[in-house]
């Protein structure tokens, strides 16, 4: 971001965003398999957490390599560098996020057991490189939309948007684990 260094209220932007573009890729993907409408999100909105945090760690994460350009010869490859870096991290995040939402809430939420080459049917190299893909357009693509769009939008109302996020997602989040608890 030029204008604008990267603050709170574009990280909660960048947060929902990557939410409502996981949970809009899981319905899409659940009905193009066949399997109807199907709500893929842990909480009651239509948005996925684990894309929002997936999101904002790979940028935090990779952003120094991202900017370099690594070149073996003429061809530079800090883009192939940086899409393996991604498929290790969201299988990390994905395996980790699937034995927690199992520890705590004692529900699974995906199975990779029939596809070949998973760790525990939690994570596959089919999927985690499909998410690496889309990592690359959120982070190549969509996060640089994000930033235009952001420099044009007046900060006060950016304050507004960040406050209904944040108490949004709170309260699915305590009626989510109430939900739970009972």
């Amino acid at each position: 971001m030029e204008k604008k260094k990267i603050d709170f209220n574009f990280i909660v932007l960048a947060f929902i965003t990557f939410c409502i573009i996981g949970w809009l890729y899981e319905v899409i993907w659940e009905a193009a398999i066949g399997h109807g409408f199907v709500n893929r999100g842990f909480l009651y909105g239509p948005y996925l957490p684990v894309y929002g945090f997936g999101v904002l760690i790979l940028y935090f994460s990779l952003r120094k390599i991202m900017n370099k350009k690594i070149k073996v010869g003429s061809i530079n490859i800090t883009p192939i560098i940086v899409f393996l870096i991604i498929l290790v991290m969201v299988s990390v995040i994905e395996y980790f996020t699937s034995v927690m939402l199992e520890k705590i809430f004692g529900i699974e939420l995906w199975n990779y057991s029939k596809d070949i080459l998973n760790i525990n049917g939690r994570v596959s190299l089919r999927n985690s490189s499909i998410l690496a893909g889309g990592a690359m357009v959120m982070l190549y693509g969509i996060w640089k939309a994000l930033e235009k769009l952001y420099e044009k939008v007046n900060n006060k109302i950016w304050n507004v948007f960040k406050y209904i996020v944040i108490i949004t997602v709170s309260i699915d989040f305590i009626c989510t684990i109430i939900s739970y608890i009972k």
